[in-house]
């Protein structure tokens, strides 16, 4: 069975208006349930936005169901998220580009990796 964002959420979050039913699923169908990289980076997303601390949010899900695909990397990007603010998809970008330079007009990147910085030579 496939576990989605909603379902994740209301388990992991303290109170949520789903939070029996998810629990009363999950306790049923436990060794049946899985997730994708992609429910991890909606978690991700909505931990940001709630300003919940996303690393905890994607962490605690993972360790709920089994996830196919990628969770290092999501895992890792809700680290960059938490300890030093940066977006969801900019993290995501950081981690996905492995030390490599990142092409980009976004000074999020200082620092952390190498960056060709679009706006040198642009002119106002």
């Amino acid at each position: 069975m496939y576990a989605e964002t909603d379902f994740l959420l209301a388990l992991v979050k303290d109170e949520d208006w789903l939070g029996d039913a998810a629990e009363s699923v999950y306790r049923d169908h436990r060794d049946e349930l899985w997730t994708s990289q992609f429910t991890l980076i909606e978690l991700l997303l909505v931990a940001y936005r709630e300003d919940r601390d996303a690393e905890r949010v994607v962490t605690n899900a993972a360790e709920l169901v089994e996830v196919r695909g990628d969770v290092d990397t999501v895992v890792a990007a809700a680290t960059y998220v938490e300890d030093h603010d940066f977006t969801p998809f900019d993290a995501l970008h950081l981690v996905e580009s492995d030390g490599d330079t990142v092409v980009s007009s976004d000074g999020a990147y200082e620092g952390f990796a190498p960056r060709l910085d679009l706006t040198d030579g642009v002119e106002d």
